[in-house]
């Protein structure tokens, strides 16, 4: 099962237009920038609420217009189909689930889980550590939404400590530290174990689809390195002083790195090119499988551009290791050989000025 339609009204540049997408896996070819990114962008607004390339949300609208919309019904095996509905109009954001407006995007998150594949995702890998910590907490908020709700309220008391910190208000500071110790050791738990079970699904696909057997792992290095509130706010205490010049807190899950090693060096310094896109790939499928281990169900994919860097051979293998998925979404440009990935359950639709016509080819 997956998405039985979606509907666009002057989304980016997608034709307004109910589009039936039975398909198990929907093929989207076309040239570049013709509308498939887009179609891709609309899956993910109507599984998470918000677009993941938008810096502004008002860019969604179809440009010299005030307002877009984009609904989509979906089901998994044995539940009843649900409506889902993003809109903006007049500056305004609205989400609503089978006609209910939701107030807080926590209450959409799993409702239509997907994974997303895009050429950026190699930031994980060698990127800054704030890109890795948003991937631990995507990850996180997939297979327990009540992590978003955790993060936020660490969020809010790290915004007040930090204001305190500027303001130089000492006196306020040990009644924060309480609070602050104590949720940032329950995300500091909660990530230690999510690498610990990433770890051997990432190494075992990484050489199954390289065919190297260069191992790969990943390590956690949380800024707080104990679990006891006494000691995490000695730490703090320590710190104190450095934190008061800086006007800022120094230590805290917000600092938490990771580091991802490609046989003795990491993959910034040892790994080529090609051999880090294939760990952002292989990065990606251990969360989709992740995510179905700890709720039994299957995500949707959405994959834009991530394939084009593998040769052939890495390419099948890739597909034979993708995921149990509810459905997935490929992109292709016109002349990759994507009809080698044809199956039974497969619809390709061609995408031109954002207008997407089946072409009527299947496995």
């Amino acid at each position: 099962m997956g998405f039985h339609s979606i509907r666009f009204y002057q989304f980016r540049n997608l034709e307004n237009a109910l589009w039936p997408c039975w398909g198990k896996e929907i093929f989207l070819v076309g040239e570049n920038g013709q509308g498939k990114t887009n179609v891709l962008e609309a899956v993910y607004c109507l599984s998470y609420g918000t677009s993941f390339r938008a810096k502004k949300e008002e860019n969604l609208i179809r440009m010299g217009e005030r307002e877009c919309l984009v609904e989509g019904v979906f089901s998994t095996e044995g539940e009843v189909p649900i409506q889902v509905r993003f809109v903006l109009e007049e500056g305004q954001k609205r989400i609503l689930v089978d006609g209910k407006e939701i107030r807080d995007r926590s209450a959409l998150i799993g409702k239509i889980p997907s994974i997303l594949f895009v050429p950026e995702d190699t930031q994980f890998i060698v990127g800054p550590p704030e890109r890795q910590r948003h991937f631990f907490n995507q990850t996180s908020v997939l297979t327990d939404p009540l992590f978003l709700s955790l993060w936020n309220r660490f969020g809010k008391i790290l915004k007040q400590r930090n204001a305190a910190l500027k303001q130089g208000q000492r006196e306020v500071l040990d009644a924060f530290d309480q609070e602050f110790a104590r949720l940032g050791i329950e995300i500091s738990q909660l990530r230690k174990r999510i690498v610990e079970a990433f770890g051997q699904v990432f190494s075992t696909i990484f050489e199954e689809v390289s065919q190297l057997s260069i191992p790969v792992f990943i390590e956690y290095l949380p800024s707080w390195r104990y679990e006891e509130p006494k000691e995490v706010l000695r730490v703090l205490k320590e710190t104190r002083e450095r934190d008061l010049r800086v006007g800022s807190s120094t230590s805290g899950p917000h600092r938490d790195r990771f580091r991802f090693f490609f046989g003795e060096g990491e993959f910034c310094t040892t790994a080529s090119n090609g051999q880090i896109r294939l760990a952002s790939l292989v990065l990606k499928t251990a969360q989709a499988l992740f995510y179905t281990e700890k709720t039994g169900r299957n995500p949707v994919l959405l994959l834009d551009d991530v394939l084009l860097e593998m040769d052939h051979p890495r390419r099948k293998r890739f597909f034979s290791w993708l995921p149990a998925y509810a459905q997935a979404f490929f992109t292709f440009l016109p002349d990759e050989p994507y009809q080698t990935y044809l199956r039974s359950t497969t619809q390709v639709y061609t995408v031109e000025k954002g207008a997407l016509k089946a072409d009527g080819k299947t496995g």
